[in-house]
């Protein structure tokens, strides 16, 4: 299965200039924004079957320099826990 890791990276604040430009609006959808024709949870399914998404903390992340690096200290890990040798 793929395997997609992401590290934890500082926050940054959000931008004055990112902010809605009217501060009073009542948070409705804007008229542009049409869903009439979406589909609620149309890849639900698949992104159950097809995803594992690994979270690693920055200290463990900066150790790696690749995702298939992860995995190939993760099942040489694996290997020896189920050995006993873990």
């Amino acid at each position: 299965r793929p395997c997609a890791l992401l590290a934890r990276g500082p926050r940054h604040e959000a931008s004055d200039d990112l902010m809605s430009s009217n501060p009073d609006s009542d948070d409705e959808m804007l008229d542009e924004y049409d869903f009439s024709e979406g589909v609620r949870g149309k890849y639900v399914e698949r992104l159950s079957k097809g995803s594992n998404v690994v979270v690693l903390d920055p200290d463990v992340a900066s150790e790696f320099d690749s995702p298939q690096e992860v995995n190939r200290v993760l099942r040489v890990y694996l290997q020896k826990r189920r050995s006993g040798a873990a």
